[in-house]
């Protein structure tokens, strides 16, 4: 065979592949065709050499959107990848697939045992969860304890005032290994390792902040109604120079560390070690403002059996649509992974980390996006170094949800927006470019991901652009992902 013909069939291999793939996915694909796009692909082909990538350590695609879309530019579409937090993407893709547009997260609380008789309940006080992330103050005010407190004054006017039993924890749909084995050990120390539980609290984090006091003294240390059932030790110094301070867990007791400047204050929140432990610890304050005194104090549930509903006394319910937005814009960890294993739960049965990937890999399919099989999934989130996809994935997924009428708009408006809002706010900020891209980041720094997938808004009748990008390894930045960004709003 010629060498020039060998050389052209390696040049269009990707793309081929990539074609087959979304023939695969129900979507039409066409290679590149007019001059506008010949030239797009040549600047950004040039922006990913300049930037000094590794070979077989990126890969990038990028296509129209509409009815018929053209593939623009492809390289290693189907090379596997650290996602970072892009991986969040086809968590909310597949949340928008098992659970439905229109699911609720309901959080009831029922009466077991004998009735109510001048107050007292023979019997115990049962919290059903379902693994709803938004028992916080983010939708309400800002007051962490609004919803519980709201829960509480329902039992009181339902007539209890003293629960002879206990106050039972049905963290039900999910299990109880509350972290990921492959998060580190200073990821589980900040907020972004906040552990996951059915039943769950302020994000699972405890409130902090300290304030400096006279050079040498300890700090001043406040903890809001979110501190929990455990001993505190503070060990903050106040000290001349720089703040840091933090937490770290000791067995049950919370022991803050570092150091604060005279005068200044610090404000941090420290993950929790059990989400149950700590959701009944803030809802017992809220029975007990409202004068209802529970005389077994908190258990979790023992068995199935022990999660057994009684008297259905009241209920708060919280929306997805809002919930997914703050997984994409925020790129909460948390919320991405309760989502995660809560598909799972709903496909299988079971809320585990195995099963959330199963019920993501099930969407995949479904979705007719090839090459699922070979994922790896592990968190939901992208915290986990071990996660691998590809732009290829990511692109068919975005591709196939832009052609959904029901799924697409809300997978859309989850997004950031650039120059606008979430972890877009401060990027893409320039004339021409804010407000017209929708995307999900990706950061991890321990193996140098970085990572952009979503949508560009077309302009004077052109479609737009569906893109993936996923950068690892030396050369990746933010930086040469913003520039590519950048040619297709031109």
């Amino acid at each position: 065979m010629p060498i020039c013909r060998l050389t052209l069939m390696r040049r269009c291999l990707p793309l081929l592949t990539l074609a087959l793939l979304l023939f695969g996915s129900g979507v039409e694909a066409r290679e590149t065709s007019s001059v506008r796009e010949t030239s797009l692909a040549g600047r950004i082909k040039k922006h990913l050499k300049k930037a000094g990538l590794k070979a077989g350590r990126y890969g990038v695609v990028v296509m129209t959107r509409g009815e018929r879309p053209r593939v623009v530019f492809v390289h290693d579409s189907d090379r596997l990848l650290v996602p970072a937090s892009a991986a969040k993407v086809l968590t909310v893709a597949t949340a928008l697939d098992v659970l439905g547009p229109s699911f609720r997260f309901r959080t009831r609380v029922t009466a077991r045992g004998q009735a109510v008789d001048e107050g007292t309940l023979e019997g115990d006080l049962v919290v059903h969860g379902g693994a709803d992330p938004n028992l916080s103050g983010r939708f309400h005010d800002g007051r962490p304890l609004r919803v519980l407190d709201a829960l509480a004054a329902r039992v009181r006017e339902a007539g209890i005032t003293h629960v002879t039993g206990a106050l039972v924890l049905d963290d039900g749909p999910l299990d109880r290994e509350f972290v990921h084995e492959d998060w580190s050990a200073s990821d589980k120390l900040r907020w972004y390792g906040a552990p996951v539980g059915g039943l769950s609290f302020n994000d699972n984090c405890i409130d902090v902040s300290v304030v400096g006091q006279k050079t040498g003294r300890p700090a001043a240390v406040g903890l809001a109604a979110t501190a929990g059932p455990w001993r505190v030790v503070n060990k903050v110094k106040t000290r001349v120079g720089r703040t840091a301070a933090g937490g770290r867990w000791k067995g049950d007791v919370l022991e803050l560390h570092g150091r604060v400047a005279p005068g200044k204050r610090a404000a941090f929140h420290v993950p929790v070690s059990s989400p149950t432990r700590f959701f009944g610890g803030a809802f017992l304050r809220s029975l007990e403002k409202r004068g209802v005194r529970v005389a077994g104090g908190m258990r979790p549930a023992r068995d199935r059996e022990d999660r057994r509903p009684g008297r259905l006394i009241t209920e708060h319910e919280s929306e997805l649509p809002p919930t997914l937005a703050v997984i994409n814009q925020k790129s909460q960890n948390f919320y991405a992974s309760a989502v995660f294993k809560l598909c799972g739960a709903y496909a299988t049965g079971r809320g585990t980390w195995e099963t959330g990937a199963q019920a993501t890999k099930s969407m995949l399919e479904r979705r007719r996006v090839a090459g699922a099989e070979a994922l790896a999934l592990k968190d939901g989130s992208g915290l986990s170094p071990k996660n691998r996809m590809s732009a290829g994935t990511l692109a068919q997924v975005l591709a196939a949800f832009d052609r959904d009428i029901l799924r697409g708009p809300l997978l859309y408006d989850s997004l950031a927006v650039s120059g606008q809002s979430g972890t877009l706010r401060k990027r893409l900020r320039a004339r021409g470019v804010a407000g017209r891209v929708h995307a999900k980041t990706g950061t991890l720094n321990d193996t140098r991901a970085r990572a952009l997938a979503g949508y560009v808004d077309g302009t004077k009748g052109h479609p737009g652009y569906v893109f993936a990008i996923l950068l690892n390894g030396p050369g990746a930045s933010h930086g040469t992902i913003d520039n590519v960004v950048w040619e297709l709003c031109k």
